[in-house]
């Protein structure tokens, strides 16, 4: 592969920068993403980039015509990007970041909610069929107790029996695994 050199780019002494631009902006771009944090604007990158060009068009009379164009834009862009942020103070206000930031009360709602929600699949997991059909048509599905007890054909004392002693397992799992309610 034959290093590209500024004289393979030079018309009548001067240098063809559109095809410099032609040839290498795919490049430069990439090199100036990469070369940046994600806090920068595309906008801000499309300046970058278009300000390696104009140096390259700018300094052409002091460079060797000998001078490999890649290793001269990749030196530009680090240049210009190192001053672009030496010139730019980035200012961040934790208001701008307010809604992201969870506190660390909230967290711990979550994890003990979660813990919670472990024990009540486990002792629903550990129902009778009976049980557990109850207890989801009670509480999920939102049927009165008349109507559980139409539709699995049982008397409304048993499906308040069933559905009691259900609550009483629950509440008791959940102290079991250190989460009382007021003995």
């Amino acid at each position: 592969m034959k290093k590209e050199i500024l004289n393979d780019y030079l018309i009548n002494e001067k240098i063809d920068i559109d095809k410099i631009i032609d040839n290498f902006y795919g490049y430069v771009y990439l090199i100036v993403k990469n070369g940046v944090s994600i806090a920068i604007t595309d906008e801000d990158i499309e300046e970058i980039v278009s300000d390696v060009f104009v140096a390259i068009w700018k300094n052409s009379r002091n460079l060797l015509k000998t001078t490999e164009i890649k290793p001269y834009l990749v030196g530009t862009a680090k240049n210009i990007i190192r001053n672009k942020y030496r010139d730019t103070e980035l200012n961040f206000s934790i208001s701008d970041y307010e809604e992201n930031v969870i506190d660390i009360c909230n967290i711990e709602e979550i994890t003990e909610q979660k813990e919670q929600d472990k024990i009540m699949q486990s002792t629903l997991q550990k129902l009778k069929y009976e049980e557990y059909k109850i207890f989801i048509m009670f509480y999920y599905e939102s049927k009165t107790i008349k109507e559980i007890a139409k539709v699995l054909n049982l008397s409304i004392s048993n499906v308040k029996t069933i559905l009691h002693r259900v609550r009483k397992k629950i509440k008791r799992n959940l102290e079991d695994g250190g989460y009382g309610y007021g003995k």
